[in-house]
């Protein structure tokens, strides 16, 4: 049965994307995953730029659709738009830019689906401005921010996970939230909240206020257009960036989903032409290669590269400064020079434990595995951030050498409301 057989109406990619229904999934990647491959490539990209802009579109409509009605007439433009428009934002980040679309491209879509193109797009720009610069703010303010954002989280129960006491909950989380919307008030050029006024809004968002000062607080609001206004761009991105940040089983399936097409769908494959006898003789040397590492370890399936894909998402910012083109080589999948830049960036920084992770991730691609384990120790000792990321690639390390044991065993150092628990059980289950 083709793809296109699979789904009735085009409403279905919507709800299998909301239910990450593999088979939906599937067919998505199988119907539209190589088109978008050829634009990304054709616009000054490359196949990570690709396979990043292509699941940001994805997860940009399987968020919006989970806070708002998105009804689409025809997916297949619907998605290609809004990859296109992502990638245009990317480019002009980079301050670069491409052609506009032409009247044609537009000519298939409706009115209504246009809209919901922009409206999508305008809502994951500002999520990904809000983590942006949530990955900025100190480990502790990204804790309680994460722990505060959660849903039905008791304010005893974000005191015990973050060890600070219940009365300076609100002072500590109005201070993390100022720091947070400072960077984004500047970059989106818009009235700020006064400090009286942060403090008093998160406490009536977060239900933390009485009777008495809801009610005060709603009549302030009533008579106070501006208030109103930064009350609602406050609530809007604290329910952007809780969508990225708090624990969440359905979004993690998804995105696992995502990943496991990842690497099927765009893959860096070298085009230049074999000639048959070497061509032959290298499918028997693979062939008798993939047997041996079938009889010495059938536990492992080849699955250390399933497992092991990652993208460098880290903001050029002062406190996180990390060379582009060190973000770009390593995105490439040359770690090598990776490894050289990041060098630079720890002998200017030797604190900056982003720059540590990447490293040890690429160390770990070039077998040099006692000190990509030092780098990633040294992470998961002191990053709350990238504590269990770091926890996850010591155990690829050993996958990657066969110590089975070893691999278990610092996976089982993840606990379940680790932001990567799910792929973690995932490999734990090929292991099995």
């Amino acid at each position: 049965m083709s793809p296109e057989q699979l789904i009735n109406n085009d409403q279905e990619y919507i709800e299998g994307l909301l239910h990450h229904t593999p088979a939906v999934i599937e067919n998505i990647y199988q119907r539209f995953a190589s088109k978008e491959k050829r634009f990304i490539l054709q616009k000054s990209g490359h196949v990570k730029d690709a396979a990043h802009i292509f699941e940001e579109a994805l997860m940009d409509i399987y968020y919006f659709a989970r806070r708002h009605p998105l009804k689409v007439t025809d997916f297949e433009p619907f998605l290609q738009l809004l990859c296109k428009r992502i990638w245009e934002q990317q480019l002009e980040r980079r301050g670069q830019r491409i052609p506009g679309l032409e009247a044609e491209e537009l000519s298939t879509m409706s009115r209504d689906d246009i809209q919901d193109v922009e409206d999508v797009l305008k809502e994951g720009e500002k999520r990904r401005l809000a983590y942006h610069y949530y990955l900025t703010l100190s480990d502790e303010c990204k804790e309680l921010l994460r722990w505060s954002l959660t849903d039905g989280c008791l304010q005893e129960d974000i005191a015990t996970e973050t060890n600070i006491p219940v009365n300076e909950l609100p002072g500590r989380r109005a201070d993390c939230f100022r720091s947070l919307f400072r960077d984004i008030d500047i970059k989106l050029k818009a009235n700020s909240l006064s400090e009286k006024d942060l403090l008093e809004t998160d406490r009536f968002l977060s239900g933390q206020m009485s009777e008495t000062e809801r009610k005060a607080f709603s009549e302030r609001l009533q008579g106070d257009a501006l208030l109103t206004q930064q009350v609602k761009r406050f609530d809007a991105v604290r329910q952007l960036l809780a969508q990225k940040i708090c624990n969440d089983t359905n979004r993690d399936e998804l995105q696992h989903l995502l990943f496991t097409h990842r690497n099927a769908w765009y893959t860096l494959k070298d085009n230049s032409p074999i000639p048959i006898r070497n061509y032959v003789i290298l499918t028997a040397l693979i062939a008798a290669g993939m047997a041996i590492l079938l009889y010495v370890s059938p536990w492992r399936k080849n699955i250390y590269r399933q497992f092991a894909s990652t993208e460098m998402q880290i903001p050029d910012i002062d406190s996180l400064r990390l060379p582009e083109e060190a973000i770009v080589q390593f995105n490439h999948g040359h770690f090598n020079e990776a490894v050289l830049l990041l060098n630079k960036a720890l002998i200017a920084n030797p604190g900056n434990l982003y720059a540590r992770y990447y490293r040890g991730v690429a160390l770990i691609d070039q077998n040099q595995m006692e000190s990509a384990r030092q780098d990633l120790l040294t992470v998961f000792n002191n990053s709350s951030e990238l504590r269990y990321e770091a926890a996850f690639y010591m155990a690829l390390s050993y996958l990657r050498e066969g110590r089975k044991q070893e691999c278990l065993e610092w996976l089982l150092k993840i606990p379940s409301g680790a932001p990567n628990y799910l792929k973690v059980q995932k490999l734990i289950e090929e292991l099995k």
